[in-house]
């Protein structure tokens, strides 16, 4: 049986952002100052778009950076030839852009905090 959320967030991922609390604490809470990549998806443009949005509001509420890329899925479209990742070539190149400003942001950072 399948799961549709209509452009929400599952009640895993939820749970999972419900353990977070337990950084509130933390010198840096929640996600403060990290940069967070999202990706989301759906069976469909709309909603999947629309649980991105709803992933980077959470992002930017727990005090982290999501980056300027996010990527959703259709789940619905056949990919019709799959790369090494088993994903469209146009999804691998999001996901390998979408990672690269992860890393980026962390050498950014990490070459603040030496300084």
């Amino acid at each position: 049986m399948r799961s549709y959320y209509h452009g929400g967030i599952s009640g895993l991922v939820k749970n999972a952002l419900d353990y977070l609390e337990e950084m509130s604490k933390d010198d840096r809470p929640y996600l403060d100052g990290r940069a967070v990549g999202c990706i989301a998806t759906g069976a469909g443009w709309q909603g999947a778009v629309a649980t991105l949005g709803a992933l980077r509001d959470v992002v930017h509420a727990l005090r982290g950076w999501p980056t300027p890329v996010g990527v959703a899925i259709n789940t619905a479209e056949p990919v019709s030839a799959p790369a090494e990742s088993g994903f469209s070539a146009r999804t691998t190149e999001q996901i390998n852009l979408m990672t690269g400003q992860l890393i980026q942001f962390v050498c950014h950072q990490t070459a603040r905090s030496a300084a």
